[in-house]
């Protein structure tokens, strides 16, 4: 491995983990709302969206609030009943279900083929991998059923670290648990406001992982799927 960039960090949910949008879809669909997947993509779409015109100002004013994690999940359920026709007495009920469908472990069990081996390559080159993630509580439990726990050399919860991505001190705990500098590490996030802006406000190299096409105009190293991640790694380390 060659020697600026030492640590990969990751998010967990929609970047190692994926929900079964096909079983929520059925789900919906039994209430009596026709709902695919590409319908969740859709809403997914729209929620990071609203995400962004609402969070950068506020990152971009050095202010870091508490609660993007909330605002996104509440855009993005809002998006989804209406995609599907809910009528609006009924989309308040409608959302808070599946809701809580996606706080269920058994749903965010959809991996890639491809990224188990990945992790395997990076760690065999030399890379330190870690994990940070907006979650509660459950996320190392998460990825242990998903077989990819064992790829990290640790699990940062927000649940347990007490502070959400984008606050910058998630990700210096990150790094102190792997002993490098900021500019030594990468952090790889679905969210652009919240995981390449946190990043970046905490002084680590930002790259967003945009699988449904969400950030066509980005201003930072996008990729589609994991091992896309190589591109950005030679060009970090040549300083390009």
């Amino acid at each position: 491995m060659l020697g600026k960039i030492r640590v990969l960090l990751f998010d967990a949910g929609n970047t190692l983990i994926f929900p079964r949008v096909d079983q929520l879809a059925r789900e919906l669909s039994g209430l009596g709302y026709n709902a695919t997947p590409e319908d969740f993509y859709r809403a997914e779409r729209i929620g990071k969206r609203k995400l962004d015109e609402w969070l950068w100002p506020l990152l971009r004013e050095g202010r870091t609030p508490r609660n993007a994690d909330f605002f996104y999940w509440t855009e993005y359920l809002r998006a989804l009943v209406e995609i599907v026709g809910v009528p609006e007495e009924k989309q308040p009920e409608v959302g808070r279900r599946m809701g809580e469908g996606f706080k269920e472990i058994s749903v965010w069990s959809r991996v890639f083929p491809e990224t188990p081996e990945y992790l395997q390559t990076l760690r065999k080159r030399g890379y330190t991998l870690g994990v940070i993630s907006n979650s509660l509580g459950l996320i190392e439990a998460q990825l242990e059923r998903a077989g990819l726990a064992g790829h990290f050399e640790f699990i940062l919860d927000s649940h347990w670290v007490g502070v959400e991505k984008p606050h910058p001190d998630i990700f210096k705990k990150a790094l102190d648990r792997s002993g490098c500098a900021a500019s030594e590490a990468v952090f790889v996030g679905d969210l652009y406001s919240t995981d390449v802006g946190g990043a970046r406000n905490a002084g680590l190299h930002g790259v967003l992982i945009d699988w449904v096409g969400a950030y066509p105009e980005a201003e930072s190293p996008r990729i589609a799927s994991l091992p896309e991640l190589d591109r950005v790694l030679a060009a970090l380390e040549n300083g390009s």
